[in-house]
């Protein structure tokens, strides 16, 4: 069980999360004050888990002055991976400062320095040999016809009927809940499903409302609704949420974790962490193997998206019609959704997170025995990490 072996962070570092917290809401107090327009701006910290001390800024330039003195101080913290993911959330959110004073235009660059990612897009070779790995399954289930013919039959063949989205969430979310309950201790608190019809996501997780929504536009399989609550809520992002708090009121965690920072160092790994979700539950059968691979390509062909929309000037109706190219699940919904997502300056960059968070874990888990996950829990859900950071677990 989680916390059996875990090493509280030093005081320096602790001390260091408080600080970062601090400088991180006088940010967003910041850019708030120059650019939300109306009530649905996340701004820069979108969820705030409790802490309640924020700087004060006039100008980007005395934020950023803040945060060099803070990656100086970063160098000196103990702990080797605190020390690596620190100096990077500093350069972090230092290039999204430099960012709203129009000092960094390319969008290669913000992915790069938002989210200390590749911030190479997509090629094209990659979504070939990913289709090729398509079609080996549906031989095996004896699927006829070309790709996109056996991506709409097993779409219809697995189709949860709109009206029944939510039971079928909702029934999933138990089964979730209590597997995760052999490895993580479980919020009291349980989780609720609701709906609504549109918008530039396909699930998002109300954390201080307890429930994640789900966008019932686009057609969803089973295998899709099972990933969204493992991603979403057990053992992905409810629990990281959940054990930041708890984990930060026993001492164990910094304070800096109690916030949701957009375009930022940490973004990749938050969101690879819940899309391996059914990889640590051990709950995994076929058809959702197949939809991994289906997610990884609409995780993948997000960025590359986003680079037509913005580097190379696509416009929105070439872009569209370059996804439609691909198998992709979910019809036009989907992909209405996924532009409407991406056409957000704001958030144009962040759509690497998906696909380069499921890479910076692959990257680890593949060298992982049973033996190692216990400690890999502790280390992954008790501390924020880069692509970087997350790679020193030994």
């Amino acid at each position: 069980m989680l916390g059996d072996t875990l090493v509280p962070l030093s005081d320096a570092t602790l001390e260091f999360g408080e600080e970062l917290a601090t400088v991180t809401l006088g940010i967003d107090a910041l850019d708030r004050k120059l650019y939300q327009t109306d009530d649905d701006y996340d701004g820069v910290a979108c969820i705030n888990l409790g802490w309640d001390k924020s700087a004060t800024y006039a100008d980007w330039d005395e934020a950023r002055a803040a945060l060099d003195e803070l990656a100086a101080k970063a160098l000196t913290l103990p702990e080797p991976d605190r020390r690596l993911y620190y100096s990077q959330a500093c350069i972090s959110l230092d290039s999204f400062c430099a960012w709203r004073q129009g000092k960094l235009e390319r969008l290669t660059d913000q992915v790069s320095l938002f989210l200390l990612s590749d911030g190479a897009p997509m090629s094209e070779a990659y979504m070939v040999n990913q289709c090729k790995r398509l079609d080996q399954y549906f031989d095996l289930l004896g699927y006829k016809g070309d790709l996109m013919e056996r991506t709409q039959r097993w779409q219809e063949e697995n189709a949860v009927p709109r009206d029944e989205v939510q039971s079928t969430m909702t029934e999933l979310m138990g089964t979730a809940r209590e597997i995760t309950g052999t490895f993580l201790p479980l919020p009291e608190e349980p989780y609720k499903v609701a709906t609504v019809d549109g918008g530039p996501f396909s699930a998002r997780s109300e954390v201080m409302n307890l429930q994640v929504v789900i966008n019932i536009a686009p057609i969803y399989t089973r295998p899709a609704l099972k990933h969204l609550v493992c991603h979403e809520i057990y053992p992905g992002h409810y629990m990281q949420f959940y054990l930041r708090r708890e984990l930060w009121k026993q001492g164990f965690a910094a304070a800096d974790g109690l916030l949701s920072v957009t375009n930022h160092s940490s973004s990749s790994c938050f969101e690879g962490l819940a899309d391996k979700g059914g990889q640590f539950l051990g709950w995994t059968d076929t058809n959702d193997r197949i939809f991994e691979i289906y997610s990884d390509i609409k995780n993948a062909i997000g960025t590359l998206s986003s680079y037509q929309l913005h580097v190379l000037g696509w416009p929105e109706e070439k872009v569209e019609d370059y996804m439609r190219q691909w198998p992709l699940l979910g019809g036009e919904a989907a992909i209405k959704s996924r532009m409407e997502f991406i056409k957000d300056t704001t958030r144009a960059a962040l759509i690497w997170s998906y696909w380069r968070g499921d890479q910076a874990f692959d990257n680890v888990l593949c060298r992982l025995s049973d033996e190692d996950m216990p400690r890999f829990y502790e280390y992954i859900y008790g501390r924020l990490h880069t692509p970087s950071s997350l790679a020193l677990f030994i």
